[in-house]
């Protein structure tokens, strides 16, 4: 008995034979290939995912950017005399302060009615900072002496622009930060500020011209992308400018600091072009600029083109008035390059990731890898003049 169990113990440890070394090396390696293969797909899932959200980001920044481009354009000069269409919009083609810069970007310069006012003048000497209201008309608008902005109806360190009679054809027009108001005497103590006005609207003139003119609040910003972080005159952490490339501000006038204060409003963007159609020429039809026979995109004008005799149209109020639509052009470009794109760029796919030509401005000559995304949009100047006022009973 002994005998036979002492055998079995022997044909069941025969029969236990371990792995030989090809077949751990085989096993390793095929283990091994698993998990390379399962790292390489998650690296490769993984920029896919970090390039998607480039993307995303990208996209969200230039619908923001056109989405304030946009709203403003549409109320360009609103509650300001129509009169005076002719200086409520000023562009820049090509902005001369970064000509230097790799790409060569467009500005736009916007005049409005910040809050509701209108009040008519009575007498008003130029440069004398002191204007007298006709009677009754502070009455009409519910704001307060108080400082603005700590009562947010206050009048005093409030921008305002004086204008002359607008039925006397003036070019004439005047900045102030208002000091002292009294409603007793219906006047208005302000302080001169001096800086150019879009279209060249320049303070003076008689003061007859300004009797029946008016005096609103007013609200002077200009959009303009920061191309290279380097803006001449600017100082990166002062005023809100951060100094950093791709950054599209919107300065506005503020008459606390006798500054503009710059706000950026968003990133990654690499180029913002700008074109205009309209009754350029005054004969109220919409122009056929190209000779097409009709309207369509060509007949988009960017600032500085020729239009017939006159050269330079964009700073000349009686064409300037004339426009009816604005073309905007944004394109974005991801802060880094596309990870999960190796190798050279397809031809058929370069202007993805290469900077495409837009109106006046120049392609790229090679692609970046960078990802880029083009949004247009064309906005009416539909509430030029609005009327937002208080008409009294």
């Amino acid at each position: 008995m002994r005998k036979k169990t002492s055998n079995l113990r022997f044909l069941i440890l025969k029969n236990r034979s371990g792995l030989t070394l090809l077949e751990l090396l085989i096993g390793s390696t095929i283990i091994l290939a698993v998990i390379l293969a399962t790292l390489s797909l998650y690296v490769r899932s993984n920029k896919v995912s970090v390039d998607q959200l480039q993307f995303s980001e990208l996209q969200h920044d230039v619908r923001a950017a056109m989405f304030f481009i946009a709203r403003d354009i549409k109320s360009i000069g609103a509650g300001l005399p129509e009169e005076f269409a002719g200086y409520f919009i000023q562009g820049v083609n090509n902005d001369p302060n970064q000509s230097s810069a790799p790409v060569q970007t467009d500005r736009l310069v916007l005049l409005g009615n910040s809050d509701p006012l209108r009040l008519v003048i009575d007498t008003y000497t130029p440069t004398s900072g002191l204007v007298t209201l006709s009677a009754n008309e502070f009455s009409l608008y519910p704001y307060t002496e108080n400082e603005y902005p700590a009562d947010s109806k206050g009048y005093v360190n409030r921008t305002i622009l004086i204008l002359p009679n607008p039925e006397l054809n003036s070019s004439n027009g005047e900045l102030g930060r208002i000091t002292a108001v009294n409603f007793a005497t219906n006047e208005i103590t302000f302080s001169t500020i001096n800086i150019p006005l879009p279209n060249s609207m320049v303070p003076g003139g008689d003061a007859a011209d300004y009797v029946g003119g008016t005096v609103h609040f007013i609200e002077l910003k200009t959009y303009w992308l920061d191309v290279d972080g380097s803006y001449p005159g600017l100082t990166p952490g002062t005023d809100g400018y951060l100094g950093q490339p791709g950054i599209l501000y919107v300065s506005r006038w503020n008459s606390l600091i006798n500054g503009y204060e710059h706000q950026p409003l968003v990133q990654n963007i690499e180029d913002v072009q700008l074109q205009y159609h309209g009754d350029l020429d005054g004969d109220q039809q919409l122009d056929d600029y190209n000779g097409s026979g009709f309207i369509d995109g060509n007949d988009f004008l960017n600032w500085d083109d020729d239009y017939g005799a006159i050269t330079d149209w964009t700073n000349n109020s009686t064409v300037v008035d004339g426009i009816r639509c604005l073309k905007i052009w944004i394109l974005g470009r991801t802060e880094r390059a596309y990870v999960s794109l190796s190798g050279p760029t397809p031809d058929e796919v370069r202007y993805v990731y290469g900077k495409p030509s837009i109106a006046d401005s120049p392609a790229a000559a090679q692609p970046d890898k960078h990802r880029r995304f083009l949004l247009e949009s064309t906005a009416n100047v539909r509430n030029m003049s609005l009327s937002i006022y208080n008409a009294g009973n």
